[in-house]
């Protein structure tokens, strides 16, 4: 019986194709570029590997192709009667997260992962899946998840990635930093390491220092990698903190617009764009949301509850108001089903990212502040959903409520002294009336 790098069974008589398959998994681990190519390949060799036909539903979920996930995990149902328990399991555990049955598909992870703790690729989905439940201590429970499993890797390089991704977002900074360092000595072409460490400068403000690294570490970087403009969006945010707007919008438009990966590049597009507006910044604002509005309609998933609030704010911003109800009534019906934050959270920011739009900043409000609490439970990290509180902090300010303003800027300069935070401290205070 073959086996991949973590002895796992892999059920082929092709050797070039668990090679290929091999080679697939850690292009997918390190966001690496050509992972379809190779579990193409590999299906070339060996048309039956029905783990291979899962990691093409793992490479089309991270580009948001949903009916191209479902189709390979169809495949992979298909051939996987004949494979080990092992890879039967993983498939059942991908064709339950690609269908968005994200519940399930984590019992499952729990129940198998105590008999293989190194399916890496179903720990990273899992992982990934957890950060987007919307559970409220999702970063807790995704550390937590990780941590266990720990023992079962080592020095792996990129479960060191895996795990220092989640140290980063509870502020464990130094052992982020050091197990993200310690994954690219093994593997220096491993995306999801550089990514934290971006995030690690983010957070302690040391933007040269990470635009430097970036800089450096992206010139080798294929653009053709699906995770190429999510790094360029950590590009572009630390530019925007340094005020070069110029420098932010050459990124936007020469590597997040045209992405490879439509999901990353409405996500991250939509994220910067929006900063812009609350920066009162020029930007190609009607052509850029028009162009972020039509990759939505490409990608847009209702149980991807992330993905639909940065949807969100294309459509609203371009002035699609069609394309809002549509999703304002997708996330009824999920709410309906009883998910935990499509009625309860997710519905009231979409509909604050409207009532600004439309000049209702005191409408925003009304729906941003009963659930500021609870934003980050639709994903990400906080440099992607605090986007929420900078929102309400600019309608603070243009409904001359100075002191609340001062008051949601100081709590967040308790985080890091952001200077875009500590622009709007000042403002605020300078106005006539401001409280001390």
């Amino acid at each position: 019986m073959r086996a991949d790098r973590y002895g796992l069974p892999v059920t082929t008589s092709s050797e070039v194709a668990l090679e290929r398959f091999q080679d697939g998994m850690d292009r997918l681990l390190s966001y690496g570029v050509g992972a379809d190519a190779s579990f193409a390949a590999a299906l070339e060799a060996d048309e039956g590997l029905a783990v291979a036909h899962a990691g093409v539903a793992l490479v089309a979920v991270v580009q948001g192709d949903a009916p191209a996930a479902g189709a390979a995990t169809r495949r992979a149902r298909d051939t996987v009667a004949g494979a080990t328990r092992r890879e039967r399991q993983h498939v059942e555990v991908v064709s339950a997260l690609v269908a968005g049955d994200t519940v399930r598909g984590l019992a499952l992870v729990d129940e198998h992962v105590q008999e293989f703790p190194r399916d890496a690729l179903l720990v990273n989905q899992a992982s990934s899946a957890i950060g987007f439940a919307g559970a409220r201590d999702r970063e807790q429970q995704r550390m937590d998840f990780l941590e266990r499993l720990a023992p079962a890797y080592g020095d792996d390089w990129w479960f060191d990635s895996a795990l220092a991704f989640t140290y980063h977002e509870v502020d464990r900074f130094e052992d982020s930093r050091r197990l993200s360092e310690r994954s690219l000595t093994r593997y220096p072409g491993n995306a999801n390491a550089s990514h934290n460490l971006a995030h690690i400068s983010f957070e302690t403000l040391d933007t040269e220092g990470g635009a430097a690294f970036l800089d450096e570490w992206m010139a080798t970087y294929d653009r053709r990698a699906s995770f190429h403009c999510h790094l360029a969006w950590h590009q572009a945010m630390f530019a925007l903190h340094r005020g070069d707007y110029a420098r932010a919008l050459v990124i936007f438009e020469r590597d997040i617009l045209g992405a490879v990966n439509p999901r990353l590049a409405m996500i991250d597009g939509a994220a910067l764009l929006w900063r812009f507006r609350l920066d009162g910044e020029p930007g190609p604002h009607d052509r850029g949301w028009r162009s972020l509005a039509d990759l939505a309609e490409r990608v847009s998933r209702p149980g991807f509850i992330f993905g639909e609030i940065h949807a969100a704010l294309a459509y609203a911003a371009c002035g699609d108001g069609k394309a809002v109800t549509k999703l304002m009534d997708g996330l009824r019906e999920l709410d309906a089903k009883g998910h935990p934050i499509a009625g309860t959270v997710a519905r009231p920011l979409v509909q604050g990212i409207a009532a600004f739009v439309a000049g209702d900043h005191a409408g925003a409000l009304r729906h941003l502040e009963p659930v500021a609490a609870d934003a980050h439970r639709i994903g990400g990290s906080h440099a992607q959903w605090e986007l929420f509180e900078e929102t309400m902090v600019v309608c603070y300010l243009t409904l001359e409520r100075y002191h609340d303003a001062m008051r949601l800027v100081r709590r967040r300069l308790q985080r890091r002294a952001s200077p875009r935070d500590l622009r709007w401290l000042a403002r605020a205070s300078a106005e006539p009336g401001a409280q001390p």
